[in-house]
């Protein structure tokens, strides 16, 4: 049984919300109007049944280059009052990774609404994610005094603005906010939170973390290379060792540059080095 929101598959939307490949030969071939309709309704309403597995984005993307779509019905859908209230990634993260995607093929257009939504909509994060892989430093550098302005002043800010720098995905604008020198107090800011990450983030390193429930830790002597030994944990990392990134669960392929990839094993440059299994010798008749 299909999914309510999903159209037929036999339909140019139901191709175009599966993602097949011969759904954009039907939209090149269809009414350019209903292409439009159709890659629109798909760009706007996520079909994806799980949006951190598929990967969609580059696929609309290139449709909208190969339609010449304008992106009105994406304007209107990322600056809707909703975008107030509900700031779930999910309603917007497929839109703006494929505006990500059309500003790596020159759209013009494509990046100021990328600019405009990291400075008032409501998932900046993400928008401030695609323009950090393609936006120039003086653009990226010009949007710090309105994202640095969604924290207020005070201990909860602070803690708020610390907690998102520390969870960002791409941190090359906040480097270029901390050595702003044309802005002192936005760059004193930026490297307090900073720096507040990294403690945080060392801390949770150093917090020893107890045996699970109904587990109780071994004592007494333990056998190891020497011999019988006094038992001892493991010593923590110390502060100069690398710490595993602690932010947000990793968003989906919906911005390619994100999701973790899954490889096929053994590629051609690895076949040569593989083992191959000897030939049989020939059965003798009988």
């Amino acid at each position: 049984m299909f999914d309510p929101d999903i159209a037929p598959s036999g339909t140019l939307l139901g191709l175009l919300q599966r993602g097949r490949g011969d759904g954009t030969l039907h939209a090149l071939a269809a009414p350019r109007a209903e292409a439009l309709a159709a890659l629109n309704h798909c760009v706007l309403r996520d079909p994806r049944h799980d949006w951190q597995v598929e990967n969609r984005s580059l696929y609309y993307a290139r449709l909208y280059l190969e339609l010449d779509g304008g992106l009105g019905e994406i304007e209107q859908h990322l600056f809707h009052m909703d975008d107030l209230f509900d700031t779930a990634e999910e309603r917007t993260g497929l839109a703006l990774a494929v505006l990500g995607h059309l500003a790596s093929y020159g759209r013009d257009d494509a990046l100021a609404l990328l600019r405009r939504y990291a400075a008032t909509g409501g998932s900046w994060a993400w928008a401030l994610d695609e323009l950090a892989l393609r936006d120039d430093d003086a653009a990226l550098t010009a949007l710090g005094a309105s994202v640095l302005a969604r924290f207020p002043a005070g201990p909860e800010g602070e803690s708020a603005l610390a907690a998102a720098v520390r969870d960002a995905f791409e941190p090359r604008p906040w480097r270029l906010w901390a050595e702003d020198r044309r802005s002192p107090a936005t760059a004193a800011r930026v490297r307090a939170a900073q720096e507040q990450g990294s403690f945080d983030r060392w801390q949770r390193q150093l917090r020893p973390s107890g045996p699970p429930a109904g587990l109780e830790r071994a004592r007494g002597p333990r056998l190891g290379p020497g011999g019988p030994g006094p038992a001892s944990d493991p010593a923590p990392p110390r502060p100069g060792h690398p710490l595993p990134h602690r932010g947000r669960r990793a968003r989906g392929p919906a911005g390619d540059h994100r999701g973790r990839r899954l490889r096929p094993r053994g590629r051609p440059r690895h076949r040569a080095a593989l083992p191959r299994r000897a030939p049989r010798p020939p059965r003798r008749s009988t």
